[in-house]
């Protein structure tokens, strides 16, 4: 009886701090929820300015998602600030690889873009690789995983039960499956810790061949081009292009993806 009432408190302070932790987070959802259709609401109503204030408002509270980035790319470009808007289409790509919406109002934006340019050719298997690995996602990706192994174990379990090889060769799929996607998993968590990109919010800058205000012009850049940014020193970016341009700009010129 004793043993019991030590399990029953036991229980009882898992669950009340499981209320604790938990109350603020489901708290601060719906507020973000309620957030979010009030921004939408304004977003309708032809009040982008406020639409975006009320995205902004979530993102503050660190509950960022595809479709909040998604909507207030939006909202940006209702208010023709096209930095902006495909500053935040490019991070609401993160959450929703591949949606067609988003890839076809960033297109849009893009055309707005007074720089064009012309990428540089790559191997055909870095791009099929890249394209692999942009296919999905991360959230996509990581569930695939997670279910592919799951699968995996569930082949398994049964074999064991039932003793038929067929079960293991069913084993042996979903594991090749499952290790393919954890690769690209892989792949895409390199990619996104290894290259960091920003969008130009300045309206014209100069890009420079060393970091400092006298440094040679070598091109000028314009609001909302996309670049890759190499390395920083002392408040600059050394940036280069998908045609292969490099040179450094002030950090002040642009936002980081």
């Amino acid at each position: 009886m004793k043993f019991q009432k030590q399990i029953m408190s036991r229980l009882i302070i898992l669950v009340t701090l499981g209320w604790i932790i938990l109350c603020p987070v489901s708290a601060s959802a719906e507020q973000a929820g309620t957030l979010f259709a009030l921004a939408n609401k304004a977003y309708a109503d032809g009040r982008y300015q406020q639409a975006v204030e009320l995205y902004e408002q979530i993102l503050q509270k660190r509950l960022a998602s595809g479709e909040v980035y998604f909507n207030l790319g939006n909202a940006y470009y209702k208010l023709n600030q096209i930095g902006k808007a495909i500053l935040y289409y490019e991070k609401a790509e993160v959450y929703l690889s591949g949606d067609e919406a988003l890839e076809q109002n960033l297109k849009i934006a893009r055309l707005k873009i007074v720089d064009k340019i012309e990428p540089l050719p790559v191997l055909f298997l870095t791009e099929w690789w890249n394209t692999a690995i942009n296919a999905f996602a991360f959230t996509t990706i990581a569930w695939l995983c997670f279910g592919f192994f799951g699968l995996t174990l569930f082949w398994l379990a049964i074999y064991l039960l039932v003793n038929r090889r067929i079960f293991v060769r069913l084993a042996w799929i979903a594991a090749a499956v499952f290790i393919i996607l954890l690769v690209m998993f892989i792949g895409k968590i390199y990619q996104f810790e290894s290259s960091q990109y920003g969008i130009i919010f300045a309206d014209k800058i100069s890009v420079v061949g060393e970091p400092t205000l006298t440094g040679q012009e070598l091109f000028i850049l314009h609001e909302g081009t996309k670049v890759k940014i190499n390395r920083s020193l002392d408040g600059w970016y050394e940036i280069s292009l998908a045609d292969g341009k490099t040179g450094w700009i002030k950090a002040d010129a642009l936002e980081i993806i």
